[in-house]
């Protein structure tokens, strides 16, 4: 059974941010694997998404 991870997508411009389950893609050579604790998304990120900056 594949691992699973928690993402977060934008399914259409300008749409809502929603929480995702996606499987853990494998690492390709060269690649690590790291563990995220926690993450955030700044304002300036929400304002790209809604196409109001730059």
């Amino acid at each position: 059974m594949a691992k699973k991870m928690r993402a977060v997508q934008v399914p259409k411009p300008k749409g809502p941010f929603e929480i995702v389950e996606r499987e853990i893609p494998e690492p390709q050579a060269g690649w690590v694997r790291i563990k995220v604790q926690a993450c955030g998304i700044c304002h300036s990120d929400s304002l790209v998404k809604d196409g109001t900056w730059p």
